[in-house]
């Protein structure tokens, strides 16, 4: 079944009841996935004011998307292509990537860049997922301190030092956890468990994250003062999300959501987005996608 539903202040909506609202409203901001189905293979997907989808650039061995500021961030195994969000179809130079030779070479299932110019990525392999952070000349390397059981790929910067992954506790626990890499410490934070996967917003101020039960949306410094943010919506059974993306300020949340199968296969994949409104969150939109795996999306706004 679609996610749906409309955020309040005093009930959390579900994303697996109530109809679903129209997906052509008004003034819609636009997002970009980088997903398969354009001319054969992944490219970029657009997501209009006018709540169509639109396929663009062709991006063979593109395998992950990420935005700060001004820019994005096109990743591939040996290169990173930055451009700029007000023309995101548009080539742009690349920066090459030197791996050392014990490096692992799994897939780029996510990226980041900060303000410094550093990109952190996530590598994803048959043995699992391995952090590394990339100089802004192209020099790769091993994110350190390494998180000892990271779960899931998705990583993002905090600030100029501080990197934020997943990462399970002692109890194996998921948890969000603070990599500082420059005092080469770990902290896990207590005011979420059971985390999925999470976005931060590119000025860095707000985050998102999703567990098997809800979707959350808090301050960043409300999360590292393990303080718990507010739940904006619940799953519904087998009901899963994915991909999540805030814009620029952090207030509008996209997510991908379906439903899954025993067998782990997921179906009825649709592009759901919310909206901050005088302090409560509500369902701008609901879209079945045209495509069927994507690997990331971020706001253009």
């Amino acid at each position: 079944m679609a996610p749906s539903a409309t955020a309040a202040t005093t009930t959390v909506p579900s994303l697996a009841s109530s109809p679903s609202e129209s997906g052509t409203a008004a003034g819609l901001p636009q997002l970009i996935v980088l997903a398969d189905g354009v001319q054969g293979g992944v490219g970029l997907w657009t997501y209009g004011n006018d709540g169509s989808w639109t396929a663009g650039a062709s991006l063979p061995g593109a395998t992950a998307i990420a935005r700060d500021g001004r820019r994005l961030t096109l990743a591939a195994q040996g290169s990173l292509e930055l451009r700029d969000i007000a023309r995101p179809q548009d080539v742009a130079p690349q920066v090459g990537v030197t791996w050392p030779s014990q490096m692992p070479k799994g897939t780029i299932s996510c990226v980041d860049r900060s303000d410094a110019g550093k990109t952190v990525v996530a590598m994803t392999d048959a043995d699992g997922i391995t952090f590394a952070l990339v100089s802004a000349d192209g020099i790769g390397g091993p994110l350190l301190p390494v998180p000892e059981s990271p779960f899931g790929p998705s990583v993002a910067w905090l600030d100029a030092d501080r990197v934020l992954v997943v990462s399970g506790d002692t109890r194996q626990i998921p948890r969000l956890t603070v990599l500082d890499t420059t005092n080469r410490s770990v902290t896990f934070l207590r005011g979420l468990t059971g985390v999925r996967g999470f976005a931060v917003s590119p000025d860095r101020l707000s985050l998102a994250a999703a567990t098997e039960s809800a979707v959350y949306v808090g301050s960043v410094s409300d999360l590292l003062a393990d303080r718990e943010p507010a739940a904006i919506a619940t799953l519904g059974p087998s009901q899963v999300v994915w991909d999540l993306t805030l814009d620029g300020d952090g207030s509008r949340l996209a997510m991908l959501s379906g439903t899954e199968a025993a067998d782990g296969t997921v179906a009825d994949t649709h592009e759901v987005g919310y909206e901050r409104r005088e302090g409560s969150w509500a369902k701008i939109f609901d879209s079945p996608v045209p495509f069927t795996r994507a690997s990331g999306q971020v706001w253009l706004i």
